[in-house]
């Protein structure tokens, strides 16, 4: 059994943000980041929610990058999983 260490999850920041990133929050939901638009509104980001075996569950979902990172996702360090 492998033990967690520290810096192995962490709160997703805008420099983490890129396109195919999966991200979870803390009840296990899962997403991918599908795509950023730059608009006269400001930055908008798309994703799709994700099941069990990571495939898409539920159809696009919108909001800005501001508000996606205030909803608290976290991500893994690279070569981890969440």
């Amino acid at each position: 059994m492998s033990l967690k260490t520290d810096g192995t999850v962490k709160k997703i920041t805008e420099t983490d943000l890129q396109v195919g990133l999966i991200c979870a929050d803390r009840d296990g939901n899962r997403v991918r980041i599908d795509s950023f638009d730059l608009d006269c509104d400001g930055e908008k980001l798309t994703y799709h929610f994700l099941n069990d075996e990571l495939r898409v569950q539920e159809g696009v979902q919108q909001r800005s990058v501001e508000k996606f990172l205030a909803e608290g996702w976290y991500v893994a360090s690279a070569g981890k999983s969440l």
